[in-house]
């Protein structure tokens, strides 16, 4: 694996390959040494794992770290989602497969690498949330609105702080579509789910939005708001490059719930979400983004807010208590 990941790497002239680590605590010493632009980490590592190098490293000198780990159960890629709360910048599986699925995972590596080395690693929150705020809906009492997010780079540990940070009777049902590399959804519905008094599941076509969940758009598919309070799932053309989108999703909240619909965009790279968040707030909905302060990539809520759509723009810690002011009761 590592003679592969050299031998992509090197054909592409603005990418050089200054040194290899067998192990963390190798990882760390190279860090110091060698100053590198980005870091690709495997997690699964002797004498220190890629978890406790990250750890390390971004708690001393920060470096942009990419994961590239081989995740083949749903618990191996949680440990992944806890690798960017330590401080990794983004996360994909190991490269694989042959000719053309050969040719795509050498250009995912190479973009997200690349993209990688842009961001500014900042250290994220821990566990400690603020105080939750008090719902407007009782326990079990459904409300008739909907709340939307979109995220992309960074968005695993912004929305755990989101969803944890929220009240355990909220009972208006959550979608997101969170930018991710194919085959760690699952593995953040788990992560999330211990992360938040909420069930979070990956969306299916058809089923009913429940009152107090969190739906995950699925892998490469887009997740609609139906009427009859139903999820719609779709493989059409990417949206601006991005299948699922949150474009999509935001328009379909902004369509059918209209001022009942919440909308939040979090930290994430490029544009996706801008025009959507705008289309809800047009349509007399709350709408809320991430503040620069705290977002690992300031682009999607910047987008956001240069176009209008924000009318809340806040810390991701106060995010939730803006989402239980803006979620409305059921009506009578």
């Amino acid at each position: 694996m590592a003679s592969v990941m050299r031998e992509l790497l090197g054909k592409d002239p603005q990418i050089k390959v200054v040194g290899w680590a067998k192990n963390g605590e190798e990882a760390i010493r190279l860090r110091d040494a060698l100053e590198p632009d980005v870091i690709t980490m495997d997690l699964n590592m002797p004498v220190l794992s890629g978890l406790q190098a990250i750890q390390t490293i971004s708690s001393t000198r920060p470096i942009p770290i990419l994961v590239v780990s081989q995740m083949t159960e749903s618990e191996d890629s949680e440990i992944a989602f806890e690798a960017l709360r330590s401080g990794a910048i983004d996360v994909m599986g190991k490269p694989s497969g042959y000719g053309r699925e050969a040719l795509k995972t050498k250009e995912a590596l190479i973009s997200r690498i690349k993209a990688v080395a842009h961001v500014r690693p900042i250290r994220l929150m821990g566990r400690v949330s603020p105080k939750a705020p008090r719902s407007k809906t009782a326990k079990g009492e459904r409300g008739d609105g909907v709340v939307v997010i979109g995220a992309s780079t960074g968005g695993p540990p912004a929305l755990a702080i989101v969803l944890r940070s929220l009240p355990r009777e909220f009972a208006t049902p959550i979608a997101v579509v969170q930018h991710i590399a194919p085959g760690f959804i699952t593995g953040l519905a788990q992560w999330l789910k211990r992360e938040s008094p909420f069930p979070v599941k990956v969306a299916t076509k058809g089923e009913p939005l429940v009152s107090g969940t969190i739906y995950l758009a699925p892998d490469n598919t887009h997740l609609e708001l139906g009427e009859g309070q139903k999820i719609l799932l779709n493989d059409s053309l990417p949206v601006r490059g991005h299948r699922p989108s949150v474009d999509w999703l935001m328009e379909s909240a902004a369509r059918l719930y209209k001022r009942r619909a919440v909308g939040v965009l979090l930290t994430g790279m490029g544009s996706d979400g801008a025009e959507g968040l705008k289309k809800i707030r047009e349509a007399g909905g709350k709408t809320i983004v991430q503040d620069e302060a705290t977002s690992l990539v300031f682009g999607m809520p910047r987008e956001a807010t240069l176009r209008g759509a924000a009318e809340v723009i806040s810390p991701v810690e106060r995010i939730a208590e803006e989402i239980v002011k803006g979620a409305p009761v059921q009506e009578s």
